[in-house]
């Protein structure tokens, strides 16, 4: 059995749920309660698969604009993946994950780092579209985009398998 480590930084906004997407992931739970993530907290996840075991070391970064700018160098430095994160009931939060993967890649200097978009909160009333969703992830150079809800589960496991295979891909 092959055993491949990969490094994955979640990025977006303040509260459009990078770190609830996590804790659904990992532990599968969820909380309504907001706390601002402080930092970067780091959380790991294996996943099987017919060939090999896969363990992804999911980075959670705080989502001020601020962190971005100052410290992304060290967050960002050896990144495999990147999963750009949305909330469908605010725009600008799309609008704004240009900027992330940028600062992102100019740290990672490796154009075919793949990139995954969730548009999480499908739960609740969306201010986007599908095809605004789509424009996005084309701007953002996303291969893909997942709509997912970190409070009823949907998709999320979906979402970082998706993640997980396009880095065996990669690698192949």
């Amino acid at each position: 059995m092959v055993e491949k480590k990969f490094k994955v930084c979640l990025m977006g906004e303040p509260a459009v749920g990078k770190t609830s997407l996590i804790k659904r992931f990992v532990y599968n739970i969820f909380s309504d309660k907001y706390l601002e993530t402080i930092g970067t907290n780091i959380y790991k996840k294996k996943i099987q698969r017919e060939s090999e075991n896969i363990t992804l070391m999911i980075w959670d970064i705080m989502g001020q604009d601020s962190f971005r700018q100052l410290l992304s160098t060290s967050y960002f430095f050896g990144a495999h993946a990147l999963i750009a994160v949305g909330d469908l009931t605010k725009k600008d939060t799309f609008e704004l994950l240009d900027e992330w993967v940028k600062a992102a890649k100019s740290v990672i200097k490796e154009e075919r780092v793949p990139v995954l978009m969730i548009a999480n909160k499908s739960d609740l009333k969306w201010s986007v579209d599908k095809d605004y969703l789509k424009k996005i992830a084309s701007k953002i150079g996303a291969k893909k985009y997942i709509i997912t809800s970190a409070k009823t589960g949907e998709h999320v496991n979906h979402a970082f398998q998706t993640i997980a295979d396009m880095l065996s891909q990669k690698r192949e």
